[in-house]
């Protein structure tokens, strides 16, 4: 099984990548100052360490990103592979981020105009920056959704639309007063630059 599975990924790796003289391999680092999380769910999340009350307000996250990784060129996509770190700030909760992503780009317009999806798997470490004392757990989430990219092969302007899905519960003895955990799954728009190398 184990075989037939190695074998079927060399022939799409080969299929995507027709040779040496077709693909280029680049050093890709990215930039996004600005993603806006909308979560749903977060909105009046209440908790309690005994003695206070801290409740959630809004629906809205920041976040930022840094990531660098390689990029393969081909005559039909670019595909990145990228890691990094990033940082999520509400009213309520801070988190660092660890990530990785892999994007497949299909050229719309040579290097000039590029679209297609993105994967993302992120380490959260949150921190309750409410009035309550208490911590909350970690979580291992994913961002998927569809990207497109604007500008140069050494410059461009990209934008994502995604969803995120991530939630984190409320560590004893601190309790949760009306859901299980603190979820902050949504949509999320991405804004940023890729610099190619």
């Amino acid at each position: 099984m184990s075989r037939t599975l190695l074998v079927i990924c060399i022939a799409l790796f080969i299929n995507i990548i027709p040779g040496p003289g077709f693909a280029e391999v680049n050093l890709v680092v990215g930039i996004t100052p600005g993603i806006f999380l909308y979560s749903p769910d977060a909105e009046g999340f209440r908790v309690s360490d005994g003695e206070t009350i801290g409740e959630v307000e809004g629906y809205l996250s920041n976040l930022a990103t840094l990531t660098a990784g390689v990029g393969i060129n081909t005559p039909a996509v670019i595909i990145d592979l990228t890691g990094g770190l990033g940082y999520q700030y509400n009213n309520a909760f801070t988190s660092t981020l660890f990530l990785a992503d892999a994007a497949l780009r299909f050229k719309i317009n040579r290097e000039e105009l590029t679209a297609g999806p993105h994967i993302t798997i992120v380490k959260y470490d949150p921190s309750w920056d409410g009035d309550a004392n208490i911590s909350l757990s970690d979580d291992t989430g994913f961002i998927g959704g569809l990207g497109l990219t604007i500008g140069s092969k050494a410059f461009s302007i990209s934008a994502s639309l995604d969803y995120v899905s991530a939630s984190f519960d409320v560590e004893s003895p601190g309790i949760s007063l009306n859901n299980e955990a603190l979820d902050i799954s949504g949509i999320a728009f991405q804004l940023g630059v890729i610099l190619r190398f």
